[in-house]
């Protein structure tokens, strides 16, 4: 064989070898800030729909919910000259776009210095929703709400979606009785005057993700299932469980909420520690179970996708019972509605449209 044959042919694997492993660097190289890249796209992504929810809390004062959009923007480990803010919709909506550029690290030697990245969300300010006129209400469109037993008390409005049916002795409602389908009162000493069968659906209001927001950057958000034993709990600042919520015998100053994503279970609790307490327990995807007799609960308990129990005799709620589905295990059970437990509310719900 000829030698010298053999030496280019050696020559030229080099050459091979060594122009794909120019490729193959670039190319890894080119992975690695693609993958900055899309970090990058999150983070901004999440800082902007951070700061488009919290300020749509604020509409329709732009000033302020600009305020509050710079503020989320900073929280987030970017600055207010990274976005731009605009409002349509009569001051009702606002529109937050961002961008940042990205310089290569590896993509340099391929000739590849930088890229910018552009995003963007909007959010609508929304009223609450109508289901929080009602002292007690029930939002599923196919289970009956039942008042079955004796000594009910309810002081303000009722509303389903379905059914009504109410049997028993010594029962009241002091304001309208609203069904969108059928009405059915038997009993003795009933005082139900405003039935108002053929009512007009009622929608749920999802207002999640703003608490959430809010109570993270306050930093009182857990991850876990939560038990509040007898304790002193502040909630000016909202508070968010990612899990279940045990309450026993604790209570609560201040006025906001606690939401947590399961199930939350009272048992003989007396919320508030004063009037002028204001709490709403919202549970986002899972039930609320009232445990015990002669407890007494001051405030909202709201599980839209959920269902309420009461079970025990001699219960009263200073507030509100709204949930998808609401049952009652006992008597002597009474729901008074006022106007001091909307102050754990936001006067309205957020919701991110893009």
């Amino acid at each position: 064989m000829n030698n010298n044959l053999i030496k280019n042919e050696k020559g030229s694997v080099i050459i091979i070898v060594v122009l794909l492993m120019t490729v193959l660097m670039g190319c890894a190289a080119l992975i690695l800030d693609i993958g900055r890249v899309y970090i990058e796209q999150s983070k901004l992504q999440n800082a902007i729909d951070a700061a488009s929810l919290a300020a749509a809390q604020d509409l329709p004062d732009t000033s302020k919910a600009t305020d509050s959009a710079n503020h989320y923007i900073i929280l987030n480990g970017y600055t207010p000259a990274d976005i731009s803010i605009n409002f349509s919709n009569s001051n009702m909506r606002i529109d937050i776009s961002g961008s940042k550029v990205i310089t290569y690290s590896f993509a340099k030697v391929l000739g590849f210095d930088s890229t910018t990245v552009n995003l963007s969300a909007s959010a609508d300010r929304k009223s609450i929703g109508a289901a929080f006129d009602y002292t007690l209400f029930s939002g599923s469109g196919t289970d009956t709400l039942s008042l079955n037993g004796s000594n009910f008390y309810i002081g303000g409005s009722t509303h389903t979606n379905y059914q009504f049916n109410m049997n028993g002795s010594s029962q009241t409602i002091t304001g309208a009785c609203e069904a969108v389908s059928t009405i059915k009162i038997n009993g003795s000493n009933i005082n139900v005057n405003n039935r108002m069968p053929g009512a007009p659906f009622v929608e749920m209001s999802d207002f999640s993700e703003i608490i959430r927001i809010k109570a993270e950057n306050a930093g009182q958000s857990y991850v876990g299932n939560q038990n509040f034993n007898g304790s002193f709990l502040d909630i000016d600042s909202p508070i968010y469980v990612d899990g279940n919520v045990t309450i026993n015998g604790s209570h609560f100053t201040g006025k906001g909420c606690i939401l947590a994503t399961g199930n939350i279970s009272f048992n003989g609790s007396n919320l508030n520690e004063s009037s002028s307490d204001a709490v709403c327990f919202y549970s986002k995807n899972g039930n609320i179970i009232v445990n015990g007799s002669n407890a007494v609960l001051d405030g909202i308990v709201y599980a839209p996708k959920g269902k309420i129990t009461m079970n025990g005799s001699n219960q009263t709620i200073h507030g509100r019972v709204i949930g998808n589905e609401v049952g009652f295990n006992g008597s002597n059970i009474s729901i008074i509605g006022g106007t001091s437990e909307l102050l754990s509310l936001s006067s309205s719900s957020v919701k991110l449209t893009k």
